[in-house]
């Protein structure tokens, strides 16, 4: 088993919060029963889960019809059965073929090769011991049909029709996600249910393959098995388990080892001085969540997250000012099932906490609800779950993940529900940053120091409250999309005529360009003549504009170098050029 577990976090279980799984997907055959009808121990913990909230789905290789004949009342224990082995739903009484059926014609010639088979709405069902001669009838009829065994059965099925493909038709019916779902089985053919599932379970008595693969091995066999565990920790929220293959790599150990933290149930807060890639390191997860298909809400201040809008599945909203509603947007992110970035850098700060209190209220029922958004991504975290903000935090939850250069603003609970720390060093690893390194894992203050002293530019400290006494200094990895550092200030035009800047030959004489923004700073910045360059570079007109208008000393520290290079000699006009230009870009789309 490739697996972490930990326990839950702080209220999980005893709040009442639902907890982070919202369905359980169970084969029936050696799984839910050994054999015939389910002991009536197993039934009891299936209405049980579902009473507390589960949803059940019941995926077997079965016709419907010989489902039905030894276990009548499956509608009644189960909101959805996935049957035909990713074949064919059935729901309230309503079926529905999820594929084209195995053409009659290998049916055919099989029975004229006396092999027996039996003819479902997809599938043809099998021996095992026919296999060779089933095998060949596809090969000399030229079908697209895969065998799939089934301990001592063997089902035919056209290509790409699985468990996992029927049970990801079923949970999209349900409304569900898959990282919301634990699945449960013991056969060949339930490799791919495990795998479309978050976390996947084994019997103690499945298959050796399907366990050496599967997250959790139960101890008990079959329906024994199964209901220990539907009444156990890890759906109830007590132990939080982390599958391997469901993680985050942030970037390279020493060693050139990955660094990688869980991508569910848990919290995390990336802190550090300020401009020292804090926003980049939250891009950087946001990225990978996404990609693994966890639906992600990014709130975001400054327009840093912006460049996200590149990627396929990811909606970024309010650049203009027209903020959706808490309402539209927790309806939003229920249908679109990806990312979306809210962008809050045309607001005014003085409302933006209160739209973050509402969205944040409503997003966190609809997550109550149906499990989604899995993660909540906040920038400046400091303004909302400041110390004296109203009292909006869900740590059971989990899926928070936080992002501020001030720690010591955030509530002392949210402080306390953080699993992973994620510290970007400036010049002063012995002050605060230390003290809480020190305290998320368990270390002295000395060794927090240490650590933060190592890590050098690109570079972060890991703490994990789960392995305490330990820490690690990891180099970012790249992001796959460019970190728009502050883009509103790049691309944002609305500065008044006499606050922009006007370009000039010399004290007397103006050219017709000007600039509102960086971006158009930098445009012009490559299309003015020599003369402009020399003229603003020796008045040291372009920091101070950038300084004193745009408000970023940063940037005005950056630049101010190429200025004094060509007012001193030592840089030509083509070199300060490209300097002021270089820094602009690295400053508002690099890390």
């Amino acid at each position: 088993m490739q697996t972490e577990c930990r326990p839950g976090g702080a209220g999980t279980g005893a709040t009442g919060w639902p907890g982070f799984f919202r369905a359980v997907a169970v084969d029936f055959d050696g799984t839910l029963t050994e054999s015939g009808y389910p002991d009536p121990g197993v039934l009891a913990a299936l209405d049980e889960a579902r009473a507390g909230g589960l949803r059940v789905v019941i995926v077997t290789g079965r016709i419907l019809a010989e489902l039905e004949a030894v276990f009548p009342d499956a509608g009644g224990h189960a909101d959805l059965i996935v049957a035909e082995n990713g074949g064919v739903l059935a729901r309230g009484g309503r079926r529905r073929c999820l594929a084209a059926a195995v053409p009659a014609g290998l049916a055919a010639a099989l029975s004229r090769r006396g092999v027996a088979c039996r003819r479902g709405a997809v599938l043809l069902a099998c021996n095992g011991a026919d296999e060779h001669v089933v095998l060949a009838e596809v090969r000399r009829l030229g079908l697209e049909c895969q065998l799939i065994r089934n301990r001592a059965e063997l089902m035919v099925l056209p290509a790409g029709v699985s468990k996992g493909t029927g049970l990801a038709a079923g949970l999209a019916e349900l409304g569900i996600s898959a990282h919301n779902t634990v699945a449960v089985g013991d056969a060949e053919n339930d490799h791919s249910l495990l795998a479309a599932a978050e976390l996947g379970v084994a019997v103690a008595g499945a298959v050796s393959a399907l366990k050496a693969g599967a997250d959790i091995v139960l101890a008990e066999a079959d329906g024994p098995g199964v209901a220990a565990f539907l009444r156990g920790p890890v759906l109830a929220g007590r132990e939080r388990v982390h599958p391997r293959r469901w993680q985050i790599t942030l970037g390279t150990l020493a060693d050139g080892t990955p660094a990688s933290i869980p991508a569910s149930q848990v919290n995390v807060l990336v802190t550090g001085v300020p401009q020292h890639g804090k926003s980049y390191v939250a891009g950087l997860i946001a990225e990978q969540l996404i990609r693994l298909g966890y639906s992600v809400v990014i709130f975001d201040p400054e327009g840093d997250h912006a460049g996200l809008g590149r990627l396929r599945d990811v909606l970024v909203t309010g650049t203009d000012g027209n903020l959706p509603s808490a309402e539209d947007l927790a309806r939003t992110v229920q249908h679109h099932r990806g990312g979306v970035v809210v962008d809050l850098s045309a607001v005014p700060a003085g409302q933006r906490t209160g739209y973050l209190d509402a969205a944040h209220r409503q997003l966190e029922a609809a997550r109550g609800a149906t499990g989604l958004p899995h993660w909540l991504i906040i920038d400046e975290a400091q303004l909302p779950l400041a110390r004296d903000a109203r009292a909006w935090f869900e740590p059971a939850a989990a899926g928070y993940c936080l992002v501020t250069h001030r720690p010591e603003d955030l509530r002392p609970e949210v402080l306390l529900a953080i699993d992973i720390l994620i510290a970007l060093p400036g010049h002063d690893p012995a002050g605060h940053l230390a003290d809480l390194v020190a305290a998320a894992g368990t270390i002295s203050h000395a060794a927090a120091a240490a650590l933060l002293a190592q890590a050098g530019p690109g570079q972060a400290v890991l703490v994990d409250r789960e392995h305490p006494g330990t820490g690690a200094v990891v180099t970012i990895g790249q992001r796959e999309t460019a970190h728009m550092r502050h883009w509103h200030k790049y691309t944002g035009g609305h500065l008044d005529p006499q606050r922009r800047f006007y370009f000039r030959r010399d004290a007397g004489t103006l050219t017709a360009m000007t600039a509102a923004n960086a971006g158009e700073l930098e445009h012009q910045l490559q299309t003015c003549d020599d003369a402009v360059i020399i003229h603003h570079c020796q008045h040291g007109d372009f920091s101070r504009w950038v300084a004193d208008v745009l408000g970023d000393p940063p940037l005005a520290a950056a630049i101010a170098p190429a200025e004094d290079a060509l007012r001193t000699g030592t840089a030509s006009t083509a070199q300060a050029r490209a300097s002021l230009t270089t820094a602009i870009r690295q400053r508002y789309t690099d890390t």
